[in-house]
């Protein structure tokens, strides 16, 4: 590392104190300033506290916390899986990705399910069935990964007027209670099927189903010193928690899109074409569709579903379409002679 690139480090390091080596070690690549070919992330740390630079953080206080009551605050979380089949007929095997969803109060699994992808397809069927089965929560605390960030979610707890609570960055440990239930997963339930070669998705599920309800729940809690049934049980005659129809909230699980209608009265949504009322030409409409079924689009204005739309049928609408004839004071299949006296009709012979 030339003299110019350590003066550089200096300089740059001192307006980036606060931020970790790893995403300073990136500034200084960006920059050039780690030499051809760069230097390591070692070598750089190591300079870096040669030169007094480097910011050991100190670790904050953490005081051990438990809420009041169930449904208080749910915690959820996302856990690597085993590796299983994708369907029973299939020999692809592929890892799986357990989400769950955990009381505070009372360490019960409101909501949990494997699947291949951390989508927020997943957070809503795992969310929606805990919501169905347990009531609607004060809070919903999660991590920063891109399903839990998503404007989806943020506009679902809106609905549900759900408080959604983010941890900082890089902060596992702030979701303690929802490690230590993935470590009893893996130490009590995946021993159990971690030899199963021919294993799908849908029979992980159901065994997982199996050993919530018949092993987990129905233990003894060392740090609630009870069974989680019992007190979610003891938790819920005092403090019921609100319920919701299923039909009210799936609206509340659809997505939503705006769009400005065509002069055509057609706009356009997730690459097909969809046909609308032509009184809402030239106006901004709202859209709404399950993520399970996107061709089952519903229009909406000002908050109020008027109508579930359907793609565009170019064939039907040409037989239905009836062109208006233009009126035209000339008629070129006759000839009005007597409005020219003189001229004499055409002869062939």
């Amino acid at each position: 590392m030339s003299k110019e690139n350590r003066i550089k480090i200096k300089e740059l390091r001192a307006d980036h104190l606060d931020i970790s080596v790893v995403k300073f070690y990136g500034h200084c690549l960006k920059n050039n300033f780690l030499g051809t070919p760069p230097i390591s992330m070692e070598t750089l740390r190591r300079f870096l506290r040669i030169e007094g630079l480097y910011q050991v953080r100190t670790a904050t206080a953490r005081k051990r916390f438990e809420m009041r009551y169930f449904g208080e605050l749910w915690t959820c979380d996302f856990m690597h899986g085993p590796h299983v089949l994708e369907d029973p007929q299939g020999k692809r095997r592929k890892k799986s990705i357990l989400l769950a969803i955990i009381d505070d109060h009372s360490r019960m699994i409101v909501g949990s399910l494997f699947g291949f992808v951390e989508t927020t397809q997943l957070i809503e069927m795992v969310f929606k069935d805990a919501l169905l089965s347990f009531g609607v929560p004060d809070r919903l605390y999660c991590d920063n990964g891109a399903a839990f960030s998503s404007q989806y979610l943020a506009r679902v707890c809106a609905h549900l007027n759900v408080g959604l609570v983010h941890s900082k960055p890089y902060d596992s440990s702030s979701r303690g209670k929802n490690e230590r239930f993935f470590r009893t997963v893996r130490e009590g339930f995946l021993v159990t099927i971690k030899e199963n070669q021919t294993l799908d998705i849908k029979g992980l599920n159901d065994a997982f189903s199996h050993w919530l309800r018949n092993a987990y729940h129905h233990s003894h809690h060392h740090g609630i010193n009870t069974r989680p049934i019992d007190r979610y049980q003891f938790s819920i005659r005092d403090y019921p928690r609100k319920r919701i129809a299923e039909e009210n909230l799936d609206e509340f699980f659809l997505v939503t899109a705006l769009r400005s209608v065509n002069k055509d009265s057609t706009i356009s949504l997730l690459s097909n074409i969809f046909e609308v009322p032509p009184q809402f030409i030239g106006q901004k409409v709202e859209l709404k569709y399950p993520q399970d079924r996107p061709n089952e689009v519903y229009l909406y204005k000002n908050g109020t579903r008027i109508q579930r739309i359907h793609p565009v049928d170019s064939q039907l609408n040409g037989r239905t379409y009836k062109p208006t004839p233009r009126i035209s004071d000339v008629a070129f299949h006759q000839v009005n002679l007597e409005s020219n006296p003189n001229k004499t009709p055409r002869s062939d012979s």
